[in-house]
């Protein structure tokens, strides 16, 4: 086994977020992929034609994974939680915030829609009409990471700005329609993929949000709970991302939910 090191963070202080530095964590990482891996293949910025496919998958980083609770700001993450990679499915979020600011009441729909079931067809649709979306939300909610590409699919984030965006939706509205359409996904995504694996496996998940690549070797995941966000993504199978998150985050989310239960 290779190690990964938990390293915990001080959150960027965007929209009114707390801050706290915490203690350094090791834990051994079951996929076998580590920070030390990351220099030997650099996130390549994603041009404004896009990359050939076989490149953008090449140039994806190690295991990310991201852990804030909410109660006081504790943050914690791997090594590379910062770097920018594929950003799969995930991307659709930041999609769906444009649209329900900006888009149509039917267009608003969609894009709830395009959440619960991953919808790509309806990302291809929003994204025609809205190809600003990406990168404004980028801005407004201080994703660093998070970079629009001329198609939705070649877009980057990482699981570091995908727990702050999802942080300060919580932050501002719980019943946000993005929420709601996290809390409301189905079980089985518009291609037919079951939704069913990685941060949504930990307890007190009330929401969640699931990536994988066409080939299925890259899988990603963010979801909620009453006191924390969790984000993770690897490249691999969705049973290398399930077994991630069960071995990192499942002390961590343990006691973010029994926090919740003694207050």
């Amino acid at each position: 086994m290779v190690a990964t090191v938990l390293l915990a963070i001080p959150l960027v202080a965007v929209l009114g977020l707390p801050r706290e530095a915490s203690l350094l964590d090791t834990a051994e990482d079951p996929t076998g992929s580590s920070a030390a891996g990351v220099d030997e293949h650099p996130v390549r910025p994603v041009t404004v034609n896009g990359p050939d496919l076989e490149s953008f998958v090449e140039n994806s980083t190690g295991s990310q994974v991201s852990f804030y609770r909410i109660s006081d700001g504790k943050r914690t993450g791997t090594a590379t939680e910062r770097f920018a990679r594929p950003a799969l499915s995930l991307i659709k979020l930041y999609i769906a915030e444009y649209v329900i600011e900006h888009g149509t009441l039917a267009e608003q729909y969609e894009a709830i829609n395009m959440i619960s079931s991953s919808d790509d067809r309806l990302a291809g649709v929003l994204y025609r009409k809205y190809p600003e979306s990406i990168d404004v939300v980028a801005r407004k909610y201080g994703l660093l990471s998070t970079r629009a590409a001329d198609r939705w699919g070649f877009s980057v984030t990482s699981t570091y700005d995908a727990v702050d965006f999802i942080a300060q939706l919580l932050e501002k509205d719980p019943t946000h329609p993005i929420l709601v359409a996290m809390a409301g996904a189905t079980p089985i995504a518009a291609d037919g993929y079951g939704q069913d694996f990685g941060t949504s496996v930990l307890p007190g998940v009330i929401g969640t949000k699931w990536g994988w690549s066409d080939k299925q070797d890259l899988h990603s995941s963010v979801s909620f709970g009453e006191n924390f966000v969790v984000a993770a993504a690897v490249t691999g199978s969705a049973d290398d991302l399930t077994d991630l998150v069960e071995f990192q985050l499942t002390d961590e989310v343990g006691e973010a939910v029994r926090a919740t239960a003694e207050d």
